[in-house]
């Protein structure tokens, strides 16, 4: 009879037992050759407790490992995705954007209802402007389309020119052209494919942890930057 115990670390107990085992058998063996029956039978005895013990052990300890699973994204966390470019930042019941301080998106979250405000681009044109969630209809012929009570898409001819989606509590997409303000002139900022403004560009895919620097706007800089503003700082400059 050949014992075969699998060649791993975690089953060095019951491989001691299985040797413990068969080396006190061949005791007991030479023990009764000798003619010492009482103690030939108390150690074989034992000796077969120590392999019944082992094969039980091995049997039972030892389940597969489940594989790894994915842990929720932490609570003091938002992801807010812009053109696919995702950025960490700290809850708030607010988020603002700005290019060189200039603002150009409003995102709303208080009491749970995520409210948008901003000036919509489509080609470097104006194309029209939201008012928390609000939208004047006979601009250009902008029509919303309500996918579901978690989307706010804009489209123009048939084609997509702002997308906002809201469906988990700790991450908002947003993607599309802004402008600072209704007057015109070059796109302030794109999310589309990236973040694209006059100061730089972020491919999609970037992750940029924000979490540290607190809450504040969000600002996309002249050097490339990405940072937050204090609120007292935003004042200070006005």
């Amino acid at each position: 009879m050949i014992l075969v115990v699998p060649m791993d670390p975690t089953f060095l107990p019951e491989a001691a037992l299985l040797l413990a085992g068969v080396l006190g058998f061949a005791f007991a063996l030479r023990l009764l050759v000798i003619r010492q029956a009482g103690r030939a039978m108390g150690i074989g005895a034992a000796s077969l407790a120590c392999i019944a013990l082992g094969f039980l052990m091995a049997r039972t300890l030892h389940k597969p490992s489940e594989p790894p699973g994915l842990t929720p994204a932490a609570a003091n966390s938002m992801s807010l995705v812009l053109g696919d470019v995702v950025l960490r930042v700290a809850p708030s019941n607010r988020y603002a954007f700005s290019v060189n301080g200039k603002q150009f998106l409003d995102l709303d979250l208080k009491r749970s209802k995520l409210r948008v405000s901003c000036v919509v681009g489509a080609e470097n044109t104006v194309t029209t402007v939201i008012d928390q969630n609000t939208i004047p209809l006979s601009r250009r012929g902008i029509r919303p389309s309500n996918l579901d009570g978690h989307t706010l898409l804009l489209q123009d001819e048939g084609m997509e020119t702002f997308r906002i989606q809201y469906a988990e509590p700790r991450r908002i997409e947003v993607a599309g052209q802004m402008f600072e303000g209704t007057a015109g002139g070059p796109t302030i900022i794109s999310f589309q494919k990236g973040i694209h403004w006059s100061g730089g560009d972020l491919q999609p895919g970037t992750v940029v942890d924000l979490r540290g620097q607190g809450s504040g706007m969000i600002d996309f800089g002249r050097s490339g930057s990405v940072r937050i503003v204090s609120r007292d700082s935003e004042v200070a400059r006005r």
